[in-house]
């Protein structure tokens, strides 16, 4: 509750100090940061967590001058954004709620407006009771506000990772790569900057390339972060301009006008690196089904192969381990093949749970698997074929009839040295010969090839 209202009551003071025209915020994120907190944090969303958020923002109003009519019903109409918004919200999916999926920001818009609209319902009334302004005008002011701080201000906390996720780097390297990471960025500052030296109304679209440029480049973490910035930048813009209008001007259309725009340019970075990381996070998803076996979750014959060589290139010393499960026949003939796939579901699982970071597992064919250790001694392969053998034995295998199986493996191991450098090829046969003589000498064993 205390954090809650800590956060509730910078953030509201922080609108407050931002008032340029009237009552109204030029930025107002406290309504935002609440939504985003009760959606990231469901806990907080309980009636300690409401009440703390009333407390935070009226104390932000009080220590400001307001009075505690307009204070009260100011803050009516901030919980009703976040409780409308925290509603809707939750009867989406959790993938939409953390925008994961291509139409997640046309949804989180959606629920934006409708948290936007009834908000300014509620606290429209305040301009005309207390400012003396017309209704609909004081609607369409509010409802423009909030729509464009939420627009902005949720996806940076709803795309948040968590803190323990988050790597600071250590040091920044002015190389050609690091160069090209940072351009997006650096144009988007450029184009601020010559934003901010141009007058007119439209110097605020100028960013609007570079924006695109860092959607397409950046995780869609980083271009709320800097979708939020540009939306900042373009209230200050506003601020600034008021200075400069015609006497006949009408500040509040002029404000409202800019707001809706600042909102509706903030949807197409938000929408380009959203599509732009599902893209991603299907091909990785392609990548890992063609690279890895569908049933094991071992490496593919030829990924494993690739990979391998591709070790063999770089390491001095390695081994392989040529793996088959024993008298798997027997399993299919006797329990049937859904017991079969059990068995290697169940092996494949032993074997994935005892590798160590950096050892290749994959599935040749049928029952039969092997394994590449980078780097490996003598010694230390040997120890590990026998840990995992030993591993196999004691994992008693539940197949679909009732039945626990125990099951065994046989294991041919062969070593490359730094000065010799068979193929991978070679090895193979020589672990896959170990293997028939392991098989030969009564099985659950491990047999070297001969030096």
């Amino acid at each position: 509750m205390l954090l809650v209202a800590a956060l509730i009551f910078c953030a509201a003071l922080f609108g407050i100090l931002s008032r340029p025209v009237g009552f109204l915020a030029a930025f107002w994120p406290a309504n935002a940061v609440l939504l985003g907190l009760m959606m990231r944090e469901p806990r907080l969303a309980s009636f300690g967590g409401w009440v703390a958020a009333f407390a935070g923002y009226v104390a932000a109003d009080l220590v400001t001058g307001s009075t505690l009519g307009m204070t009260l019903w100011l803050t009516a109409a901030n919980l009703t954004e976040a409780a409308t918004g925290y509603v809707l919200f939750r009867a989406l999916a959790e993938d939409h709620r953390r925008m994961r999926w291509p139409q997640s920001v046309i949804v989180l818009f959606a629920v934006c407006c409708c948290a936007a609209a009834t908000s300014a319902f509620v606290g429209a009334g305040v301009s005309t009771v207390y400012f003396g302004r017309d209704f609909a005008l004081s609607l369409e002011l509010w409802f423009s506000t909030e729509l464009a701080n939420t627009t902005v201000v949720l996806p940076v906390i709803l795309t948040a990772p968590k803190l323990s996720d988050m790597r600071l780097p250590g040091r920044i390297e002015l190389s050609a790569q690091g160069i090209r990471r940072a351009a997006p960025a650096l144009a988007l500052a450029v184009s601020i900057l010559l934003g901010s030296l141009l007058e007119g109304p439209g110097s605020f679209a100028f960013p609007v390339p570079a924006l695109l440029w860092c959607a397409v480049s950046y995780s869609l973490f980083s271009t709320a972060v800097l979708t939020l910035c540009f939306t900042i930048w373009g209230m200050v813009i506003i601020t600034g301009a008021f200075a400069n209008l015609p006497g006949d001007a009408d500040l509040l259309d002029w404000g409202k006008s800019i707001r809706l725009a600042l909102a509706l340019i903030a949807l197409a970075p938000l929408s380009v690196a959203n599509l732009n990381a599902a893209r991603n996070q299907l091909l990785m998803r392609l990548k890992d089904m063609v690279e890895h076996d569908e049933m094991t979750g071992a490496l593919t014959r030829a990924t494993f192969i690739e990979r391998s060589e591709r070790h063999l290139e770089e390491n001095g010393t390695a081994a392989v381990l040529m793996l088959d499960v024993d008298r798997f026949k027997t399993v299919n003939d006797h329990h049937g093949h859904a017991a079969g796939d059990r068995v290697l579901v169940a092996f494949a699982s032993t074997v994935l749970a005892t590798l160590r970071p950096g050892y290749l597992f994959g599935r040749l064919g049928g029952e039969e698997f092997a394994i590449l250790l980078p780097q490996t001694t003598h010694g230390e392969a040997r120890a590990f074929a026998e840990r995992l053998r030993r591993a196999v034995e004691d994992h008693a295998v539940d197949i679909a009839d009732g039945c626990r199986l125990t099951i065994t493996v046989s294991i041919g191991l062969a070593f490359q040295t730094g000065i010799a450098r068979p193929s991978l090829d070679a090895l193979l046969a020589e672990a896959d010969a170990a293997l028939y003589r392991a098989k030969a000498c009564g099985r659950n064993r491990v047999e070297t090839a001969a030096a």
